[in-house]
């Protein structure tokens, strides 16, 4: 869970005036609330440094929002800013607004925030069991089972129809940033990398805009790296290798013993197609597997790292894991009472009512007159 300042050319370049804000209700903190919810930011209380920012565990008071103990209070994740980060006093508040208009099961929640002087800090979801990085490739953890894979393949599907449906182009898919909670299901974090497609609805044409590829070796798509044109089908792509990761407990890049990077879309290629030789695929950790529904899934995976005009859109790649498995299907995904972003994307979730913390009224702790936070409720970081 990274703020990365990528997020001041990514996201807020379509914000460009205070009229332009929405109204989000978030929690404004104060340092000294959060300085005492972390107990002063102690090093026993870090979770992880990344980029620009530290995060560390915090607790704060259901009902109040104000700092608790760990007796009493509900753990969150405060991402601290270090000092003389690039990230100015307004474009963190455009930050906090645009990440709000955006809410999501699969996406990770932001609860609130501070602006105070020269800290900046953001407040989220606390996710209990980590990364998908450390289950599928620290060796010292149980391994996940096939049917925790498979969900956390839909809920991570889920997520990147849902951010494509509101022309956001995530570009950073990776192991690393999905995030699992008590009960292992998915949701996307850090939006450092992601960049709104002004002007054009991705669900019937693919936009052509270009931007400076960035992401992490091995999950970017190849024409990406190659013409720098942004389009829904990289984020495809980089699912296709999460998929590979996740079918077979290999990284999307590794050395091999003698010192050459492996890359897991080529190591796999030979073995694709093949249900003879699916076991040279899958991960030796797992033990008990549908045959019929891995042999599915890496079928799935090969057409999300194919030729980008072959490769399918997310709302497609979700609906053939959704039939593979109707009983992983959140009953949330299907329920009339949850609205969709479109008409025909069915099992697509949407803005759903998510639980809020009860938090009292405050003020926001700037000039500029841009949220009215009346509560918690919780949004997308």
């Amino acid at each position: 869970m990274i703020l990365s300042s990528g997020l001041t050319t990514g996201l807020l370049s379509e914000i460009s005036s205070e009229s332009d804000l929405p109204t989000v209700n978030l929690k404004v903190f104060t340092y000294a609330e959060l300085d005492k919810a972390t107990r002063n930011f102690a090093l026993a209380n870090r979770l992880g440094d990344g980029g620009p920012s530290h995060v560390f565990m915090g607790y704060i008071d259901e009902r109040t929002c104000r700092a608790a103990s760990l007796a009493t209070g509900t753990p969150v994740a405060v991402k601290r800013l270090r000092t003389g980060s690039n990230l100015t006093h307004d474009e963190m508040l455009s930050v906090v607004n645009d990440l709000g208009r955006h809410v999501h099961w699969n996406l990770v929640k932001l609860i609130g925030y501070c602006l105070e002087e020269e800290h900046k800090l953001l407040v989220c979801e606390y996710l209990p069991n980590g990364s998908l990085e450390d289950h599928l490739f620290i060796p010292e953890r149980l391994p996940l089972s096939w049917e925790t894979r498979v969900r956390i393949a839909m809920d991570v599907a889920r997520g990147l129809s849902f951010l494509h449906g509101q022309r956001i182009i995530f570009r950073d898919l990776k192991a690393a940033n999905v995030l699992l909670d008590s009960a292992f299901n998915a949701k996307l974090s850090d939006f450092g990398y992601a960049k709104i497609i002004p002007g054009v609805d991705p669900s019937h044409t693919d936009p052509i805009f270009r931007t400076r590829a960035s992401g992490i070796e091995g999950y970017l798509a190849p024409e990406y790296l190659a013409t720098d044109q942004l389009t829904s089908a990289i984020d495809v792509y980089s699912f296709g290798v999460l998929l590979l990761e996740l079918v077979s407990g290999r990284r999307a890049v590794q050395q091999t013993e003698s010192g050459i990077e492996d890359n897991i879309v080529e190591w796999a290629q030979p073995n694709i197609g093949s249900r003879h030789l699916l076991d040279k695929i899958m991960d030796t950790k797992l033990r008990e597997y549908s045959h019929e529904e891995a042999y599915e899934v890496v079928l799935i995976a090969s057409e999300c790292v194919g030729e980008k005009a072959q490769r399918p859109r997310m709302r497609k790649v979700l609906s053939a894991l959704e039939q593979l498995r109707p009983s992983l299907v959140p009953a949330i995904a299907s329920s009339s009472s949850a609205p969709v972003a479109s008409s025909s994307t069915t099992h697509e979730l949407s803005f759903r009512t998510l639980p809020q913390l009860q938090c009292p009224p405050s003020t926001i702790v700037s000039s500029r007159e841009a949220l009215s936070p009346p509560g918690c409720c919780c949004q997308v970081i």
